[in-house]
C-alpha cells in the first residue's frame, strides 16, 4: 500500500468516525421522538376510549404513567434475566461469530405472544451444560418478575378504582390491548410495505 493512501485513509478515519457518532445520535433521536409520538396517541386513544373528562384525566394519568414507568422497569428486569439465562445455557454463543444472545423481554416470543419458542430453545439436556445454581436463581428471578407485574396491577387496580367507575377501568383495559393489537398491526404492515417495494440498484 503506497504512503499516500495511508495518509489519505488516516485523514479519512476522523471524517468516518464523525459520520458515525452523527448518525447513531440521529438514530437514537429518531427512536425517542417515535416513542413519544406514540406515548401521545396512546394517551389520546386512551382518553377518548374510556371517555375521561379533564377532571378524571388529571387524577389518572399520573397514577397510570408512575404504574406504566415500574412495569418497564420490570419488563426490562426480564428481558435481562432471560439473556443471562441464555448465556449460562449457552456459554460459547457469541464467541463463534453467530452473533448475539436475545436481549430485552421481547425475544423468543411467538406470534401468540408466549415464550414456548424460547422456552424449546433453552431446553437443558438431560447432562446440565453449566452449574445448576445459577440458573436455580435466575429462573427464581425470572418467574418472580410475574409476580411482581401481578401484584404492581393489582396495586394500580385498587387506586384507578378511587378515580374511575369500574366501567372506565374495564374499558381502559380493553384499550390497552387493542392499541398494542393495533401498534402490532402497523408495524407489520410497514414491514410489509418494505418488502414489497423493489430494492435501487
Amino acid at each position: 500500500m503506497s504512503r499516500s493512501l495511508i495518509v489519505l485513509l488516516l485523514c479519512l478515519l476522523p471524517v468516518w468516525a464523525t459520520a458515525q457518532d452523527q448518525g447513531q445520535r440521529k438514530s437514537d433521536r429518531d427512536r425517542r421522538t417515535e416513542r413519544e409520538a406514540i406515548q401521545a396517541q396512546k394517551v389520546a386513544f386512551i382518553t377518548q376510549e374510556v371517555g375521561l373528562t379533564s377532571e378524571e384525566a388529571e387524577k389518572f394519568w399520573p397514577l397510570y404513567n408512575e404504574m406504566d414507568r415500574k412495569l418497564n422497569e420490570l419488563g426490562h428486569k426480564r428481558g435481562r434475566t432471560k439473556a443471562e439465562i441464555f448465556h449460562v445455557l449457552n456459554p460459547s454463543f457469541g464467541t463463534t461469530g453467530r452473533g448475539t444472545a436475545p436481549a430485552g423481554s421481547s425475544e423468543g416470543r411467538t406470534a401468540a405472544g408466549d415464550h414456548r419458542a424460547s422456552a424449546e430453545q433453552a431446553r437443558v439436556d438431560a447432562k446440565p451444560k453449566g452449574p445448576a445454581a445459577p440458573i436455580d436463581a435466575l429462573l427464581e428471578t425470572f418467574i418472580n418478575t410475574f409476580t411482581e407485574e401481578n401484584d404492581l396491577r393489582m396495586e394500580y387496580h385498587r387506586k384507578f378504582l378511587k378515580v374511575l367507575t369500574a366501567a372506565q377501568i374495564a374499558r381502559l383495559y380493553l384499550a390497552e390491548e387493542h392499541f398494542s393489537n393495533k401498534l402490532f398491526r402497523d408495524y407489520i404492515d410497514r414491514k410489509l410495505d418494505e418488502r414489497s417495494k423493489p430494492s435501487r440498484p
